[in-house]
């Protein structure tokens, strides 16, 4: 069957990216990432979609001000000087009058319209109550694992998801990881034969649990 939609005629969305640390911009603190994410993830990959035309204006919302210098730096070095045809602009929250603001996610809210999306990489504790007001104004929600703390306000969130006509999905980027593929596709293809019992174990450096107490 042929394909009649033009991408020309879909309305663009703006996205809010809620969250400007490593994951979203490579950035922790004062610094840049020294993991294998120190370009970030989810900024690089709002760039990429709006250089093909997916996306529109494009804006972050994090806690302090002034973070913000380190990480357009960090951009334009590392992406926009790197990778052709990137544009690494976006409007940030909050402004450089104010040092910090825990809730200054809901001014940037404000430029979005019903429809449009936002991004949720903040810590896990923040999760429900930034959803929650994210999709009361009718806008979609990608929000990183775990979506919630209780089950509870999983589901306080997929009934407001219904009622206000939004998708609501739970980002899992560990799925992702070449290591967990590989594990995926040994295990399916049958590769690894049978087996009756499993362990697996990940650790994380303890210096993100400073960047969660930050916020």
């Amino acid at each position: 069957m042929a394909n009649n939609n033009n991408n020309d005629d879909i309305n663009k969305l703006n996205v809010l990216m809620i969250g400007s640390g490593e994951y979203t911009s490579g950035v922790t603190g004062s610094t840049t990432s020294k993991s294998d994410k120190k370009i970030g993830v989810i900024a690089l990959v709002m760039f990429d979609l709006k250089r093909r035309g997916k996306v529109d204006d494009l804006f972050m919302a994090g806690t302090r001000s002034s973070k913000f210098e380190t990480i357009r730096k960090h951009f334009k070095e590392n992406i926009e000087e790197v990778y052709k045809d990137f544009d690494v602009e976006f409007e940030s929250f909050p402004k450089p009058e104010v040092e910090r603001d825990p809730k200054a996610y809901l001014q940037a809210l404000d430029k979005l319209k019903p429809g449009d999306a936002v991004t949720i990489f903040t810590p896990d504790n923040t999760h429900f109550e930034i959803a929650k007001e994210c999709i009361l104004r009718g806008v979609n929600v990608l929000v990183t694992k775990p979506a919630v703390m209780k089950l509870e306000h999983h589901k306080i969130l997929i009934k407001l998801a219904k009622e206000n006509n939004v998708l609501v999905a739970t980002e899992v980027h560990k799925r992702w990881d070449p290591i967990y593929q590989d594990a995926w596709y040994r295990i399916s293809s049958g590769e690894v034969g049978m087996f009756n019992y499993f362990n697996s174990y990940m650790s994380q450096p303890k210096f993100q649990l400073d960047t969660f107490r930050g916020w």
